[in-house]
């Protein structure tokens, strides 16, 4: 029996992982144990671990002390119990996703006991946020890598790892969300009490971690811009990282007409499917915009440098800061042209292999010196 533990830092890496660490969970070789992070834990988001499955072996520190407010105060309180966790269940391989500040708390701790790493989606590129650096650290730190893109291989390649410890996927979940039920208006309407016959845009604007100084502009702007279309807004929360608390109070002293605008703490991936469905377009600096977006056949309205560097699909729109670049991308994303080009957009992110081929690698990965030592290969 392989004890395999998979470390989540939020719903956003839950969603991109479920359909692989599910799989894997059920395998009879293969006992799988899914931390979570304190943010899973935080009533201001949802309590987002509720909608992690209770088929997974969960494991999470109930005795929280601090409060829910310093990202590095969270990290050191994960980090002291996930140790203690790790010298108990001894794992023998640690599986970890993206670039959330949190998930350096498995490479960490695994390191020193030479447990194995396995990155799912390195190689990409955020120059807007901190997030680039944690990404890359953990690329290093790891012993197996899952990409997105060729692309993404090729910068793994070109920061020194070994061609034969990258394998280019493509992102699986989206090949759930196209599989999934999606739900009608009726049934949105009433599970979150919110009129979504009405016509409404999707808005998810998180901290940009390297422009935190600008945050009141380029809230300011990006509200104005949306209250100029006349829509109704369904909003969602930013993520944990610095600021956002200012993000969260902005927008709800700017949407209060709750007839108009919803907000969301943390609604579920088929509810949030089946909105940004139904939505005209979804607009904000998320990833989800880039990724999930294409494969909906929805229009994206990607403001500011928070996503620069990331491969967009030609369902997106780039838009500055400035309340006039927004409200004329506004009016691209809702043009008959770009509505018709966006229906027939493909998604270079979806995967072409099977779920099963991906499970039965990690399954058949042989903990062995090869894999745990790392050699940088110099690019002549």
């Amino acid at each position: 029996m392989k004890k395999i533990l998979v470390i989540s830092a939020g719903r956003s890496d839950y969603d991109r992982y479920y359909p692989i660490i599910n799989k894997l969970n059920n395998k009879k070789k293969i006992k799988l144990y899914v931390y979570l992070t304190k943010t899973h834990q935080d009533k201001k988001f949802g309590l987002t671990g509720n909608f992690v499955s209770k088929e997974f072996s969960i494991i999470k520190n109930k005795n929280i002390t601090k409060k829910f407010n310093d990202l590095s105060e969270n990290f050191l309180e994960d980090l002291e119990y996930l140790i203690k966790k790790i010298r108990i269940l001894k794992p023998e391989m640690l599986i970890v996703l993206g670039d959330r500040y949190e998930m350096l708390l498995g490479p960490i701790s695994c390191i020193p006991k030479n447990i194995p790493i396995i990155h799912f989606y390195g190689g990409s590129v955020t120059e807007g946020a901190i997030d680039e650096l944690v990404r890359h650290a953990i690329t290093k730190m790891s012993h197996y890598h899952f990409v997105a893109l060729k692309q993404y291989k090729h910068r793994l390649i070109q920061m020194g790892e070994e061609s034969w410890r990258i394998k280019n996927i493509g992102v699986h979940s989206l090949n759930y969300i196209k599989s999934a039920k999606i739900l009608t208006k009726k049934n949105l309407t009433k599970n979150l009490n919110f009129d979504f016959n009405k016509p409404y845009c999707l808005l998810t604007f998180h901290p940009v971690t390297l422009e935190l100084a600008k945050i009141n502009l380029q809230l300011k702007n990006l509200v104005n811009a949306i209250k100029n279309t006349k829509l109704n807004v369904v909003i969602t929360y930013p993520n944990a990282d610095p600021l956002h608390e200012k993000i969260i109070q902005f927008l709800k002293n700017k949407f209060k007409n709750k007839n108009k605008y919803l907000i969301i703490k943390n609604c579920g991936q088929i509810n949030y499917i089946s909105i940004l469905k139904h939505s005209k377009f979804i607009i904000g600096n998320s990833s989800s915009g880039i990724v999930e977006a294409a494969t909906l056949k929805k229009p994206s309205i990607n403001i500011g440098t928070r996503q620069d560097g990331k491969l967009k699909p030609k369902n997106v729109i780039n838009s500055n800061y400035s309340k006039q670049d927004i409200i004329n991308s506004i009016k691209i994303a809702s043009s008959s042209n770009f509505l018709k080009k966006t229906r027939y957009v493909s998604n270079p992110y979806e995967s072409k292999i099977s779920i099963d081929n991906i499970v039965n690698h990690i399954v058949k990965l042989k903990i062995n010196d090869k894999l745990l030592r790392k050699k940088f290969i110099n690019i002549r």
